[in-house]
Parts: C-alpha cells; sequence; structure tokens
C-alpha cells in the first residue's frame, strides 16, 4: 500500500498547500511518526486519494497496485453471525462512503445525494439515504480507520436479528438441541444457566435461546413430540395408513387382551385393576375386575370371555410378563388359542381395548365418585376444584368421625385413601366396593356400550356379532373349562405322594406311580390336583384334606404379600442399623475424647523416669555397637530400601529404652536370663512394663 505525506504531495501534484489541504479534508488518513519530527504526521494512502490526483500521480508511474484490498479480512463473529442481508448492506455502506470521499471537489453533499436517490440503482438497497445517515457512516469509517478497525464490521447494521437467524454459534446450537431431547419437560432458564457456565461471556442473551427454542419446536414438531412423551407421539404423528380390524375376518377370529388400574378409589383405599378383552370383529367386551393383574386373573377374565362369547382363535397380547407366563401359555396351549405379542409399550398394535379402555373411563369412571383422574394432570385440574375453605370443613369432617371410631378402625383408615395426603380435594365422598365396581362396569357395558352404534362399525356390537353366520366353539362344562384354565405342571410321584405349591396330594392310583413323571392340571382349589400319566391318560384326582376348599390364588396372594411385607420390616432394621445413634458406649468415648482435649500434657517427673531419660542414651550407644558387630537379619521386615532389617545378635531389634525392651520381650515371649537381669537391676521399669505390654 503507497502512502504518501501532504508534503510529498504538495511535491509530486504541484499544488499549493491550501489547495491540498481543501482537498484532503474529507479523505481518511493515518497517523504515523517520520524521522526529523517529534510528532506523528499524516499519512494517505493512494487508492483514498480524489482521482484527479491519482490521475496526476498515474503520470509520474505511480499507480494503484491490483492486490490493494479496500476491505479486510479479518471478520469476527459480529459480522460472521450476521444474516447475509446485513451483510452485503454493510458492504454496500462502505463502498458508498468510500465513493463518497472520491468525489470531486465542486460535488457538493446535495448534488451527491440527491444522484444517489434519484438516478442511481446500485445502492437502491440501502434505502432513501439521508445527510445524516451519510455522516454517520463517515463517522463511522474514519474512526474504524483511525483505530485500525474493520471497516464493514463497524458499519454492519446490528439492531435486532433477522427472521429466520440466531445468534447462537452451531456449537451452542447443538448443545442446546441436546438438552431439549434430554428431558420431557423443557426449562429453558435451566438451560441457559448450564450453557452460560459451558460458553461463559460468548453466550447470547436468555431471548436469543427462548426464540431458538421456540423454532426449532416448530420445524421439529415430531422430535419434539417423542422427546417428550413416546406414547404421545404416537398418537399424534405415527402414520395410521389401514386398520388393524381388517385382518379380524369373523366373530372370535381376534381378541385384544390388555389390563389398566381403574381411575377409581374404592372404599376401602384401593385402586383396582380392570382386565379387558375385546372381540375385533364386533367389539363386544368383558371386563373383569381384580386387585392386580396376573396369571390367575387374566384366566378368570379368559373364562369370563370364553363363557359369555366362545374361545377365540387368536388373543393379541403385551409382551408383559403376567400375560408371558408358563401359565397364560399353558391355558392358551390348552385351549388351542394362538397368542400374538406386540413389542413392549406398542398400544397402537391394541388399538381397540385400548380405545376401550378411554371410553369406559371417560363415560363411566368419571361419573363415579372416588374418580381421580385419567393423567396426573387431571388429577391436578380435580383437585384445584375445591376450595381451600372446604378442604378444612373436610378435614374437620374427618378429625370428628376418627375420633369415635376403634383404634383397629383407625389402623384401618391410615392405610386407605382418607389419609393419604395426594388424594386431597378429590370428591371421594361416595365410593364404591371392588364388587360394585365390576356391576356397574358390566351393567355400562351390556345396557350402553353394546347396544349403541360404532362408528368404526358403522353398526351395534351386538348386530355385528349376530350378522357372522360361523359358529361359535366353546365348552359347555363349566368345570372343563376351570380344570382347563389352570395351569399346567410335570411333577415326580414320590412316596408321599405329589408335592407342589406348600401341599401334597395323595391317591390310591398314584401308588404304581412311585419315582414315575405325571402331568397336572391345577385348579384354584387348592386341595386338588387333576392327574395324568406322560401319554396323557387320566389317572386320578389327588387331593390334600387339609387344603380343600381353599383357593390356591388367595393363599398365594396372601403369600407373596407376607413376603414382601418381611422384606420391607427388614430393610426398615437395615437401615435403623445403619445410624449410629447415641449410645453408652457413645457417650464414653466422647466424655474421654473431651477430658483428652481439656488436659494439657506435661512430662510426669518421677525417680524412675529421671533414671530412665538419663539412662537412655547409654542403653542406645550399647545396642547399636551390638548391632554393627550383628550378622543377624530380620526378612519379615524390610527397610526403606527394601533390604532386611539387620537386628541383634538376640534377636532383638534396637530399642532405645529398657521399658521398650521389657514389653517387647514381654510380647514376644523372649524373657531370657539377660532380661530377667536388666528387670531385677530395674524393678521400677520392669512393673511399667508388665502393665503396657500385651500378652494373653
Amino acid at each position: 500500500m503507497k502512502e504518501f505525506t501532504e508534503k510529498n504531495l504538495v511535491k509530486l501534484l504541484e499544488v499549493s498547500q491550501p489547495a491540498l489541504f481543501k482537498a484532503l479534508k474529507n479523505v481518511n488518513f493515518v497517523l504515523r511518526k517520520i524521522e526529523g519530527s517529534s510528532k506523528n504526521v499524516k499519512h494517505y494512502s493512494l487508492e483514498n486519494l480524489p482521482d484527479r490526483y491519482k490521475e496526476t500521480l498515474k503520470t509520474q508511474g505511480i499507480e494503484v497496485s491490483i492486490e490493494t484490498q479496500t476491505i479486510p479480512n479479518a471478520f469476527t463473529k459480529k459480522y460472521l453471525l450476521a444474516s447475509k442481508d446485513k451483510q452485503t448492506e454493510s458492504v454496500l455502506r462502505c463502498t458508498l462512503v468510500e465513493r463518497y470521499n472520491k468525489k470531486s471537489v465542486g460535488t457538493t453533499v446535495s448534488t451527491f445525494l440527491d444522484f444517489l436517490n434519484n438516478d442511481s440503482i446500485e445502492f437502491e438497497s440501502l434505502g432513501t439515504i439521508t445527510q445524516k445517515k451519510l455522516f454517520d457512516w463517515l463517522k463511522k469509517y474514519k474512526t474504524a480507520k483511525a483505530k485500525g478497525l474493520n471497516v464493514v464490521e463497524e458499519l454492519l447494521d446490528s439492531r435486532g436479528v433477522a427472521k429466520g437467524t440466531t445468534s447462537l454459534t452451531i456449537e451452542m446450537q447443538e448443545a442446546s438441541i441436546r438438552y431439549f431431547l434430554r428431558t420431557s419437560r423443557v426449562k429453558i432458564n435451566a438451560i441457559y444457566l448450564n450453557m452460560c457456565h459451558t460458553f461463559g461471556d460468548s453466550m447470547p442473551s436468555y431471548k436469543t435461546l427462548n426464540k431458538f427454542y421456540n423454532n426449532w419446536k416448530r420445524k421439529n414438531p415430531q422430535l419434539s413430540e417423542f422427546s417428550k412423551s413416546p406414547d404421545s407421539w404416537k398418537n399424534n404423528y405415527q402414520a395410521a395408513f389401514g386398520s388393524l380390524s381388517e385382518k379380524a375376518k369373523y366373530r372370535n377370529h381376534y381378541w385384544e387382551l390388555d389390563s389398566t388400574p381403574a381411575d377409581i378409589i374404592c372404599s376401602d383405599g384401593r385402586r383396582y385393576t380392570v382386565l379387558a378383552a375385546i372381540d375385533v370383529y364386533s367389539r363386544r367386551c368383558i371386563f373383569f375386575v381384580s386387585e392386580t393383574s396376573n396369571s390367575y386373573s387374566i384366566s378368570q377374565l379368559l373364562r369370563k370371555a370364553i363363557l359369555k362369547m366362545g374361545i377365540p382363535e387368536n388373543v393379541v397380547i403385551d409382551n408383559g410378563k403376567d400375560y408371558r407366563s408358563i401359565h397364560f401359555e399353558s391355558v392358551c396351549t390348552n385351549l388351542g388359542i394362538r397368542m400374538e405379542i406386540v413389542p413392549p409399550f406398542s398400544g397402537d398394535m391394541k388399538p381397540h381395548v385400548e380405545r376401550v379402555f378411554r371410553t369406559l373411563s371417560g363415560e363411566l369412571f368419571e361419573e363415579m365418585g372416588g374418580y381421580v383422574g385419567h393423567s396426573v394432570a387431571e388429577k391436578s385440574e380435580l383437585q384445584s376444584r375445591k376450595s381451600f375453605g372446604n378442604k378444612i370443613i373436610s378435614k374437620m369432617k374427618h378429625n370428628k368421625l376418627m375420633s369415635v371410631k376403634t383404634e383397629e378402625e383407625k389402623k384401618a383408615f391410615k392405610d386407605a385413601w382418607k389419609l393419604s395426603k395426594e388424594n386431597l380435594g378429590l370428591d371421594l365422598s361416595v365410593t364404591y366396593t371392588a364388587a360394585q365396581l365390576q356391576y356397574w362396569i358390566d351393567s355400562w357395558n351390556t345396557k350402553l356400550y353394546e347396544q349403541r352404534i360404532h362408528s368404526s362399525i358403522k353398526t351395534t356390537p351386538l348386530k355385528k356379532w349376530d350378522d357372522s353366520s360361523l359358529p361359535v366353539q366353546s365348552i359347555p362344562d363349566e368345570r372343563m373349562l376351570d380344570l382347563l384354565l389352570g395351569e399346567n405342571i410335570t411333577r415326580r410321584v414320590g412316596k408321599k405322594g405329589i408335592r407342589f405349591d406348600g401341599a401334597e396330594y395323595q391317591h390310591i392310583n398314584l401308588v404304581e406311580q412311585i419315582g414315575q413323571y405325571v402331568y397336572c392340571l391345577v385348579p384354584s382349589d387348592w386341595g386338588q390336583l387333576l392327574v395324568y400319566s406322560e401319554n396323557m391318560k387320566f389317572l386320578c384326582i389327588a387331593e390334600d384334606p387339609s387344603k380343600l376348599g381353599c383357593n390356591r390364588y388367595n393363599a398365594r396372594a396372601a403369600k407373596k404379600k407376607s413376603v414382601s411385607l418381611s422384606k420391607q420390616f427388614d430393610k426398615v432394621l437395615k437401615e435403623i442399623e445403619e445410624h449410629n445413634d447415641t449410645s453408652i458406649l457413645t457417650r464414653i468415648d466422647d466424655s474421654i475424647s473431651i477430658e483428652e482435649i481439656k488436659t494439657v500434657a506435661v512430662t510426669k517427673r518421677t525417680e524412675t523416669i529421671d533414671m530412665l531419660i538419663n539412662d537412655s542414651k547409654e542403653i542406645a550407644l550399647q545396642d547399636e555397637e551390638a548391632l554393627e558387630k550383628s550378622n543377624k537379619y530380620d526378612f519379615k521386615n524390610k527397610t526403606d530400601e527394601g533390604k532386611p532389617q539387620k537386628i541383634l545378635p538376640s534377636g532383638r531389634p534396637l530399642f532405645q529404652s529398657f521399658i521398650k525392651r521389657f514389653v517387647w520381650d514381654l510380647e514376644h515371649d523372649m524373657v531370657d536370663e539377660t532380661t530377667k537381669s536388666l528387670a531385677k537391676d530395674n524393678p521400677s521399669m520392669w512393673e511399667m512394663a508388665k502393665q503396657q505390654a500385651k500378652v494373653s
């Protein structure tokens, strides 16, 4: 870059000093030191000079180099993060300022602006250019040049952010998206604080991050929804071309089975499980209320459904352990039912039973007392309907009610909903037993659900059922059905019969089968077992008289609950043991510690101690002389260099006092004649050593 001082230009251009000063009034310059001057001198670059001066210098062989670059390359974050439009606009401003600096002397500002605004299209994107705007840009340009800054960045319009752009860097955007996907509840404030900790002062404002999140969520609705709830994504976005109803060509072709906690709290404070079976072809369904979903409750649902609709050919079930149990698989094998298992968390593969559960809750449960809501949000909404004053009145009524109850009744209530904090504010004034809940569900099903027209099948479930002419396969004997719904097991017959489930089953026909394996059907009656040979020939019904009439599955549930309770007790006891609560031993230790802390240690002077102190040097000197002459080593104890430690000829280490030697001799059973001789000469130290020595 060629630069000239005013003195150089006066000489080269052959102009006067005043004329040059007037021509260079608005031309940028740089102050530099030159030889022979104590002050900085103005330097003008060739490319910034007026065109008439450039032409004059060109005749003298001085012209602008092709490599001259007007716009600097060193852009920072301010320019790089700006939109393309703002970058282009900044370059145009810079070009405009340079064009103004190169205008002829006779061109006024008004003439220059009139030409730009009316006749030129080069700077049309800058809009109407006023004198104030031009002078502001001239000032910024001149200041940037004087300070050596990037003139393009200084003329950049940094107000606001263009639509669809962000001031977050690529790294920041990637980090923020990871935060968005990491949690189901996006908290922009927490994310912003974490990112400020990571990126420091370069992190833009909270408003910028929040705007980026809203734009990202709008452009990625499926990913945003899936990160919050896969189930919600399935309901709202998963493609649902075709219909799973089309696979059911006739009644009992396909059933869907499922279970869900009822949205009702019963009078005993429990929230029971509702199991359902629905015929996909006709939409007829059966419900069974149980304490929990297990293989036994599912078999009871099947029993109820088979007695009403017959035996299905296929059942669609999920991958839960209750449906994949050996018991349920044996039931399906006995009845000739094929199981179709859908992957975990695939409620969309059982849409009909899922839909009937929602309909049941929305139509029936919401109208019943004890309704707790279908979701956490709905439950909170129900609780908020009751004013704080009503909650206080309810609590007062409850306290009054509890005051007249027995201790046994109070204990029962502690495990029920009436004292549950999370149920405060719900309408639990009228509740139902499990049997009443079953009655109302069955009544709703038979009197309403099956009687009305369903939009998906264009008719009622009962009419759709009757339209199918294919016969229904069923089992007329309920007793046989109960046996088929029982478990299947294989057991070896012992001399005391068949042992299973905590019982001993015996029968005279089992005598010949002792030592053989038999096939057994397990009914719900705990006292009976149906026994077959390996070739499936019926042998007998073995019995345990002490268990007859008892329900096997109720007993199992009670035992399971007891085991669970014992585990809880054991956990409580272990937690108690982990707490270092104060005991008499703790108090003793603390007392000793306190006394030691408050006691100042001083050396007690007695005749024996004084003699010990005086003789210690002489004893140490004698042992050191004996150690130098010794050729005996202790290979168990080594020095810091890893070598065996040298010991006295007697096998003893080096001692600093008689009392330490006496203690060592006593503890290592090394009391010999020399020890006894020393003890005779030092009886006080010998007695002290005997008190300190740890010997059994």
